[in-house]
């Protein structure tokens, strides 16, 4: 990287390795104090296009251009006067990547930007298992080893480059090097079987959440609040287990709206763990229309819809928090990874892509905020997809649909009674299955005590 030299210029040139080194160096205020009309930003990474806004109180945006080269990604930024460096770099690192959502707070020690280092572009394996040689981190680094089966690190390498690619959920096998949380080496150290595509991404999502709490920015997490409505009420116990085996949340409570039942709200709480207010509502209601009456009545900034059959993950609602504090998604959630089929006592993994921008995430898994909730309207009123048009009305208001990894969640399928009917046949086309089972086997994440499988065995 050229640094530039003291005193006004027409011209600064710089160069960084990726978006990560940029946002790293405007941090710093390295530039300050150094004038330039035009400011060059070279990178060796290529991030896709770059957006940006020049401050109002700047001279007149002449010329703003970003395009490709062949080693990454060129920006220019011309403006009618002399302006800081260091303020030019200080907004192209803030759009380089997609806001912040929650305050940001110091971490001591090793931390590494989640807005770039994180578990975005994971996917199948098509190569085998790398060696890592890096002395630094970077997205190009990253994005070599996307493909890999897995990435194999020593105690000689560099810590930084172990806590990136952990935070990536590159499958990391090997020995880490010290510097790093305990936590993240003994993970590092587990034992897995790479050539197991649900065993590699069970070690992918260890591995990031160790890293991210670790490793990552530390920033203030918002309150939830779960909306459970549930017109079963042979469903309630199994519900309200998936609720209490909830950690890693600072504010959680539930709001649970049976429909055209009315449990004991004393014993829901406490079978909950949680705080839980208890809002009965009429059969006759519709769906969308009970949701949106839990929904007004929660207290937390954040709202997640659960359902009353499915299984959850100890850490289902702390994963899809790291997922929205670093991507700024509007909507997170997680795809129908696995389904527990039990007519037929049938477990299968449908290969769904995680990690990605979407438009869709399974119903049972929508995490957004009270305030997106309420701009858009609320739930509609309508008994089946109520799902499906929160997802439409939130795309056509602009937002954003983040899809995590989903084997935190497991979607059981019975014959019949769901709001969303699909046939047993269509979720087992060989063309959208990866694995399959016989009998309940869910991912080892959702750490399943014996009464709450299947016949309670």
């Amino acid at each position: 990287m050229s640094e530039p030299g003291p005193g006004p210029a027409d011209r600064v040139t710089l160069r960084f390795a990726d978006r990560a080194a940029l946002r790293a160096h405007a941090a710093s205020g390295a530039a300050s104090g150094v004038l330039a009309r035009t400011v060059e930003v070279l990178l060796d990474a290529d991030p896709g296009p770059l957006g940006f806004v020049p401050r109002p109180e700047w001279p007149p945006l002449r010329r703003y251009r970003a395009h490709r080269t062949d080693d990454g990604w060129r920006v220019v930024v011309r403006l009618g006067g002399h302006v800081e460096v260091a303020e030019v770099l200080a907004e192209l690192g803030r759009y380089a990547v997609r806001p912040v959502l929650d305050v940001t707070e110091p971490r001591p020690g090793l931390t590494l930007d989640d807005r770039v280092f994180n578990a975005e572009g994971f996917g199948p394996a098509d190569g085998p298992v790398a060696e890592v040689a890096a002395a630094e981190p970077s997205e190009r680094l990253v994005a070599d080893l996307r493909a890999h089966a897995g990435a194999r690190v020593s105690a000689a390498t560099a810590p930084a480059v172990v806590a990136a690619l952990a935070m990536a959920g590159v499958p990391l096998v090997g020995e880490a090097p010290a510097g790093l949380d305990p936590a993240l080496r003994d993970q590092v150290a587990a034992p897995v079987d790479l050539a197991d595509p649900l065993a590699r991404e069970e070690h992918s999502v260890l591995l990031r959440r160790a890293a991210l709490d670790a490793h990552g920015p530390a920033r203030r997490q918002p309150s939830v609040s779960i909306v459970l409505a549930t017109k079963r009420p042979d469903m309630l116990d199994h519900a309200l287990r998936q609720v209490a085996k909830q950690r890693g949340v600072d504010r959680l409570e539930l709001v649970l709206a049976p429909h055209g039942f009315d449990p004991d709200p004393a014993a829901a709480q406490q079978r909950a763990g949680v705080p839980t207010t208890v809002l009965p509502q009429p059969p006759e209601a519709a769906f969308g229309d009970v949701l949106t009456s839990a929904s007004r009545a929660a207290a937390g900034e954040l709202v997640l819809k659960m359902d009353d059959d499915d299984w959850y993950g100890p850490d289902f609602v702390a994963d899809l928090l790291r997922a929205r504090a670093w991507s700024g998604a509007d909507v997170v959630g997680t795809p129908a990874e696995q389904h527990y089929l039990a007519p037929l006592d049938l477990t299968v993994t449908r290969g769904h892509r995680a990690e990605a921008w979407t438009r869709f995430v399974a119903g049972g898994t929508i995490l957004l905020s009270r305030d997106l909730l309420r701009e858009v309207g609320w739930w509609r009123q309508v008994r089946r997809y109520v799902d499906a048009q929160l997802l439409a009305a939130v795309h056509a208001a602009g937002g954003t649909v983040y899809r995590t990894s989903g084997l935190g969640y497991l979607l059981r399928r019975n014959a019949s009674g769901h709001t969303w009917e699909v046939d047993l046949e269509e979720l087992l086309d060989p063309a959208r299955v990866q694995q399959r089972w016989e009998g309940f086997r869910p991912s080892r994440l959702l750490s399943c005590a014996p009464e709450e499988r299947p016949g309670g065995a």
